[in-house]
């Protein structure tokens, strides 16, 4: 390979900090994430202009915008950066010895049942790595694209090109309710499921334009379920279910985590239900997918963690069900509307 002249005069610094000025729009922020002065950051950006031989950004009053021989580099530019990280950091990793830590941005029943499992697994195996753990915002795949965060547990509604969304495995629901509930020891019917008041779980941030799942193949075959509490919280959906008669679709395992384990207990979907849902065509289909931007595809420590979660939130029994609807996912499997 033949070097030019003008790579070996380019200081790679360069592009790192236009990598940031394109991720920030703004030379404050991008200032900020570089632990340099606005002058500093300034002189920088004429390096830019010079070697580019472009304006690269132009200042508007909401910051800056790239121009088209940015936008053209920024297209390059994370791979190239990942690539080169990726040469430098070349060292073994070990989890055993790691120290670092990776913000999740995830769904509360989510971090419910993930949290306990994850942590106790990194508390032998990766003990000096940190988990920050954070509801997911509207603005989640912007995080993802500046580094604010690395990984998203969502329903990858539309993802940006610069974003991998992996599916996460369905796991299948059962219908949950207090120990000492009617239903606790009998084998349910459909017209049991019906007779009494359901809790619904739901992802909050997204529309609630449609039914759930249940809700929507029940309503194709003419029948109903009352719904009597929609919360986001499966802590505060137990509490109701044992003090009440209520019945809560969510996914297998909870009782087992330990904290439930006396106060609630899972039955089977009714079985007739279940041949409902198989045999329907639902419009509210979608799927729960663990996201991250594609300049982490390379990290050693990111690629292990990835393996982690997809382990753990594929196998634990108290995921929330993916095969749910992009406009508004439940926990029961299910998009959530109004009832």
């Amino acid at each position: 390979m033949m070097i030019s002249r003008k790579l070996i005069r380019t200081d790679l610094n360069l592009l790192v900090a236009l990598q940031i000025l394109l991720e920030e729009r703004n030379v404050t922020r991008a200032a900020e994430r570089l632990s340099v002065s606005q002058p500093a950051l300034s002189k920088t950006l004429q390096k830019l202009r010079d070697s580019f031989e472009d304006e690269l950004f132009t200042r508007t009053a909401h910051g800056l915008v790239p121009t088209p021989r940015a936008e053209e580099l920024g297209a390059n530019l994370p791979g190239l950066l990942e690539t080169i990280d990726h040469v430098l950091g070349s060292v073994e990793f070990s989890p055993e010895t790691y120290a670092g830590s990776f913000k999740l941005l995830m769904p509360p029943i989510m971090c419910e049942s993930l949290l306990p499992s994850l942590m106790a697994e990194l508390e032998t195996f990766a003990p000096n790595v940190q988990i920050i753990m954070a509801e997911v915002p509207p603005n989640y795949q912007e995080q993802l694209k500046k580094g604010e965060a690395d990984f998203a547990a969502f329903v990858a509604v539309e993802t940006e090109r610069d974003i991998h969304a992996e599916p996460i495995a369905a796991i299948a629901p059962r219908c949950y309710m207090r120990v000492d509930h009617p239903l606790a020891n009998k084998e349910m019917d459909l017209q049991d499921f019906l007779a009494y008041r359901h809790l619904r779980l739901y992802l909050p941030g997204l529309t609630r334009e449609n039914t759930s799942l249940v809700d929507d193949v029940l309503g194709q075959y003419g029948v109903h379920r009352t719904i009597a509490l929609e919360t986001t919280q499966f802590s505060s959906a137990v509490g109701v279910l044992t003090r009440t008669d209520s019945l809560l679709v969510a996914n297998a395992g909870f009782q087992e985590g330990g904290l439930y384990r006396d106060r609630i207990v899972g039955h089977e979907m009714p079985a007739e239900l279940q041949r409902m849902i198989r045999n329907t065509h639902s419009r509210n289909r979608g799927k729960m997918s663990l996201m991250r931007h594609i300049r982490t595809s390379r990290s050693a420590p990111h690629q292990w963690m990835r393996g982690l979660l997809m382990r753990h939130l594929s196998s634990s029994p108290e995921l929330v069900e993916p095969d749910s609807p992009p406009q508004q996912l439940a926990a029961d499997g299910s998009a959530v509307g109004p009832g």
